[in-house]
């Protein structure tokens, strides 16, 4: 499976979406977060922690396709 980070809240409160990120930054191979986890990510070239806030949630990686592409939204913290 792959999940694909397509909107980030920056904790200036600024909102980056798909067309502002790279597609290949914040794209990862593996099972996808869950709503609440935290993963590492990309943008305006720094690496930071960020929490899932939307994509994801638990019990949902079992009904998923193994080559969906799960859009996750996170916010910086």
């Amino acid at each position: 499976m792959t999940f694909w980070v397509k909107r980030i809240i920056l904790r200036n409160g600024q909102l980056l979406t798909e067309r502002e990120l790279d597609p290949r930054a914040n794209r990862f191979d593996g099972p996808a977060p869950v709503v609440g986890g935290i993963i590492t990510v990309s943008a305006q070239g720094r690496s930071f922690p960020a929490e899932v806030v939307w994509g994801n949630w638990p019990g949902r990686n079992e009904k998923r396709h193994p080559l969906e592409i799960v859009p996750i939204r996170v916010k910086e913290l």
